[in-house]
Formats: structure tokens, sequence, C-alpha cells
């Protein structure tokens, strides 16, 4: 457990300083793929934010699983939830010289698709941007509850950090995220 939380002392310094205009995500790598059923995502809305979400108690809290945008809307926060049948990235060659641990790499050989969780509201030109640590930690509460034995690891590529799903490094960073702990 201790090298655990080293490891994530390390990925926390060396993360991308601050603020980012790009669009906030958090990867989950999987396994196979896997598009999460409406009754899924609401499921995990309930749990990540302890409320209904089915639109009717309050209008704010719903999810819409119809393609071609699925969307979990968690109060002011519209997350797209995206499935991919397909590897993150096509350049294996890059992504494993760039991943220092061998959990990382093992992580990374292992995913064949994955789901990518979009704040959505960073498209709108309208709303006031929120700090990268309150989007990390709205995206890490869905990607907590979606989180599963299919998921080889979460990824935050804006901020350089990739967790893999074993000894619990990937619940503890999503953790460390939701309380705001890491940059």
């Amino acid at each position: 457990m201790m090298h655990l939380v080293n490891i994530l002392k390390r990925m926390a310094r060396t993360a991308l300083p601050s603020e980012t205009t790009e669009m906030r995500s958090i990867i989950m790598l999987q396994r196979k793929v896997h598009r999460f059923s409406e009754e899924e995502l609401q499921a995990a809305g309930e749990r990540a934010w302890g409320k209904k979400f089915d639109g009717q108690d309050d209008p704010m809290y719903f999810v819409s699983a119809h393609d071609p945008l699925p969307v979990v809307k968690a109060g002011p926060h519209i997350i797209q939830v995206t499935s991919i049948p397909r590897r993150y990235s096509g350049d294996d060659q890059y992504v494993l010289s760039q991943l220092p641990q061998p959990e990382q790499k093992k992580a990374w050989n292992e995913h064949h698709a994955c789901t990518i969780l979009d704040l959505f509201n960073d498209l709108s030109s309208k709303a006031k941007r929120i700090p990268d640590r309150d989007a990390y930690a709205v995206l890490a509460k869905l990607a907590l509850q979606l989180d599963d034995p299919n998921c080889t690891a979460i990824v935050v590529p804006v901020k350089n950090i990739m967790l893999p799903n074993d000894d619990g490094a990937a619940e503890q960073g999503l953790r460390f995220l939701i309380n705001r702990e890491l940059p």
C-alpha cells in the first residue's frame, strides 16, 4: 500500500500544472467494449450523487443514453459518455515508451476498447469554466461508480496520469480526484 501512495504522489508532482483550456476527460481503458445502458448510467449517477437520476424528482439530474450523445446530467454538469470499440491510441510503441511503471504497461497492453467521460460543459462558450479540480472531481465521481473488472486503467489525459486498475490504484486515484487532492 505504501508503494501505491508513493506512486500517486509521484504522479501528482509530474502532472501538468494548473488550469487548461482543453476539454477535461477521464478515460476508462477496457478489456472489451461495453456501452453503458441507461439503467447502468442512472444507477451510477444515483450512487455517486445520492439522489434520483430520473429527471422527475429534480430535473437537473437525469440520464439520456441515446446515440449520438449519451449524457449524464448531474446538477450543472453534463458528462458525455462515449464507448469506443478500439484501443485509445493506435501508437502502442510511443505510449508504452511514456509509461514508467510495469503495471501501467500491462494495463495498456490489456485494453482493446475504452469509454471516455468528457465534461461537455467545456464546449459551451456561455458557461463559466469551472476549475480543473472541480471538473475532475465531477468526472471521477461517475468513473468510480462505472469502474469494474473490465476496466484495465483510468487515464486523465490532460494531466498525464494513468492509474492501473489493480491493487486499488485506480479507485484510490479517483478518490483523490473526488477530494480535489490531485492537481
